[in-house]
């Protein structure tokens, strides 16, 4: 099977290329800006609808995997064009070159497309994002059910793995080398290692199932309970970590509060990792690297 991915050199995107090829899959990849000489390649900005189109043609693959996005929350609430052009248009350019070429389309949103006022959302509950991300990535699931016959829409919730700048990355390199951070202790998630996520992805692509499913970690947890795990499996001092407020933040975007996900439904098809699992596996990766 023919898989492509769209930014094949962000956090997830790499890690599925990997999982992908480990699964035998014929893999493709596109990236924006970052420079990759490899073969099965393309770079290629997503905004441009033409460009898009012949690309997807040129490769003609059997599923394509959307993890491109502009995910920084902040800079979506300041710059919201560029966040609707990439969230949103970008998203329907390449649902639209999909449905085309008759393949599966797989969409990566967040859980920030709820406003965090319950926690443990299931797929049947009613999306109400409350900053601008939230609003692009809700309005680039909107893309995919209005364009795309054969769909699956997942909804992770803060990936991290190795490779990539991400929390967990920043987390550990504040705490290796005895840095104060502020975590909020009242904004609950359900934290997703990016290997956890390809496999539940490669899983429902196997068994070709459409729909939405939230495939997130295996736990939900506030942000300071989990910066404390990480400490616990590095072996860092937890006297560096400062608990402080949401309302204390300087953020330009508002957060939802609780945006944990109940994961119930990718379980009948890949069980997803607990948050110690998760970060034993961050640490033997980043471990190997070195």
């Amino acid at each position: 099977m023919k898989v492509l991915i769209t930014g094949g050199s962000g956090l997830l995107g790499a890690k599925l290329r990997e999982i992908f090829e480990e699964n035998k899959y014929d893999v493709y990849a596109l990236f924006h800006s970052k420079p990759i000489t490899r073969k099965n390649f393309f770079q290629i900005d997503i905004t441009q609808k033409d460009d898009v189109f012949h690309v997807l043609k040129k490769i003609s693959p059997d599923v394509v995997v959307h993890t491109a996005a502009y995910t920084n929350v902040d800079g979506c609430e300041k710059d919201r064009d560029t966040a609707f052009a990439v969230n949103v248009q970008g998203t329907e350019n390449v649902a639209n070159a999909t449905e085309k070429l008759h393949a599966k389309f797989v969409y990566i949103s967040t859980d920030y497309v709820f406003n965090g006022n319950k926690g443990r959302y299931t797929e049947e509950d009613v999306t109400d994002p409350v900053d601008y991300y939230g609003i692009t990535k809700l309005g680039g699931e909107k893309s995919v059910t209005n364009v795309c016959s054969d769909f699956v829409i997942v909804r992770p919730s803060v990936i991290f793995g190795v490779a990539k700048e991400n929390f967990v990355t920043w987390v550990v390199n504040m705490l290796k080398n005895g840095k104060n951070i502020n975590i909020v202790t009242d904004q609950y998630v359900s934290p997703t290692l990016n290997v956890d996520l390809a496999r539940q992805l490669v899983a429902l692509i196997d068994q070709n199932e459409t729909g939405i499913f939230h495939t997130a970690g295996g736990e939900r947890t506030s942000r300071y309970d989990f910066v404390k795990s990480i400490a616990d499996i590095f072996n860092f001092e937890e006297t560096f970590i400062n608990p402080i407020k949401m309302e204390d933040m300087n953020w330009i975007a508002r957060r939802p509060k609780d945006s944990s996900l109940d994961v119930s439904k990718i379980s009948r098809f890949k069980k997803p990792y607990l948050i110690r699992e998760s970060l034993k596996v961050f640490k033997e990766e980043i471990e190997g690297q070195i």
